[in-house]
């Protein structure tokens, strides 16, 4: 029984002694732990932002008619349909013309009635004349005869001038077309009865394309310094020459419309949007920077960690920004910041203000301002760096 007590007590004092023992292995890996590290990316400062703005308009036909009759009647024939291509002169559609024919026919049986009782009179006049001679005939009668002369000449002229009436409204009971183009609305149909300028047709023209841009009247001074015009249409840019510069806002949407010319060899067709783009320099003093640089503060603020040297050593300090633009990866910002100070470009969701980091390295931003996105490398360098620092991880 004594010895089972002191055994236990033994054992007692070799746990006691495990408890109270320390791991110097354990501690100086608490104290050899690294710094955490950090990809930053130096503030380059610029003058001006690029705002890449785009208005939006449509592609008209540089002539559009609504093809009508100058004389209603029925129609008799339709040549082309919606979708049809037309030349100058091409004939689109006929209207009945048997009740002019007939009129016709009348005319030229009245006038051959009178070119017969002319012929009558001028015998007439050629025997009272002889009769005259021999003191047979009176100038009464010759002079009977050639008024009646006259009146049936008269009448020939008036005759003839119904004629071409006729056949002028024969030929206008036709509608040719006015100029090359294509078919896009037909409002008739073979046997209609149509009334004196009632549209039958409408013919767009295929050549002198137009595009109608509406753009905001304050922009328009900016927008006159331009010399390089360039309009988009569905996926393909064409150079385009101004036509108007815009006279006068629309009323409905607070616009100037301003006409552009579209080159001949556009594939457009009529009614497809058009847009026009425009690099609006904006001059303000700012930095781009990555959108993953910054982070939400308080009331709105935007913050960037900026990397400040104290006793030696990098801590993380925040700092109050103002966004004046962004893209889709980049923003546009003044603020308290200095040139060439280092900012965290990304993972600030680790970081709080105050702790002590370790950069990997500064990355590059490449930027041109002269269109609207900065064109920056820190995304693949990022990934280098990334890729860098889990290596490190890894071997620590």
């Amino acid at each position: 029984m004594q010895r089972i007590t002191i055994a236990s007590l033994l054992v007692a004092v070799i746990l006691l002694a495990g408890c109270n023992s320390t791991n110097p292995d354990h501690s100086d890996r608490t104290q050899a732990q690294p710094q955490l590290s950090v990809n930053t990316l130096p503030l380059t400062p610029s003058t001006y932002y690029t705002v890449e703005r785009e208005y939006v308009g449509m592609v008209q036909a540089g002539q559009q008619a609504n093809l009508g009759v100058e004389l209603g009647g029925k129609v008799s024939q339709i040549l082309v349909d919606v979708g049809d291509k037309v030349k100058e002169g091409d004939p689109l559609l006929i209207l009945d013309t048997e009740l002019l024919k007939t009129q016709a026919d009348e005319l030229l049986a009245r006038q051959a009635q009178v070119t017969a009782q002319l012929d009558l009179i001028e015998a007439n006049l050629k025997r009272q004349q002889k009769l005259k001679t021999k003191g047979f005939s009176a100038e009464s009668d010759l002079d009977a005869l050639n008024s009646q002369r006259d009146a049936l000449r008269a009448n020939f002229r008036q005759l003839t001038a119904s004629l071409a009436a006729n056949q002028l409204q024969q030929k206008k009971s036709t509608i040719y077309a006015p100029y090359h183009g294509m078919i896009s609305e037909r409002y008739v149909s073979q046997g209609d009865v149509i009334n004196t300028g009632a549209p039958t047709l409408t013919l767009l023209a295929t050549t002198h394309k137009e595009a109608h841009i509406g753009v905001p009247a304050k922009q328009l001074t900016k927008l006159m310094t331009n010399t390089d015009w360039t309009l988009r249409v569905g996926t393909t840019s064409y150079p385009v020459t101004l036509l108007n510069p815009g006279v006068n806002v629309d009323t409905a949407s607070r616009t100037v419309k301003l006409r552009f010319a579209l080159p001949e060899t556009a594939h457009t067709i009529n009614g497809e949007l058009a847009y026009l783009h425009f690099n609006d320099i904006q001059h303000q003093s700012g930095y781009w920077i990555p959108l993953s640089a910054m982070t939400d503060g308080l009331r709105g603020v935007w913050n960037v960690f900026v990397l400040r040297d104290v006793e030696d050593k990098l801590t993380i300090e925040r700092r109050s920004i103002q966004v004046l633009h962004a893209n889709n990866d980049h923003a546009y910002v003044t603020g308290a910041l200095e040139n060439n100070e280092q900012i965290v470009a990304d993972g600030l969701h680790r970081l709080v203000p105050g702790q002590r980091v370790l950069p990997i390295k500064a990355l590059p931003v490449h930027l041109n301002n002269s269109t609207d996105d900065a064109v920056f490398s820190v995304r693949d360098a990022m990934s280098q760096h990334l890729e860098n620092h889990a290596d490190n991880e890894a071997e620590l």
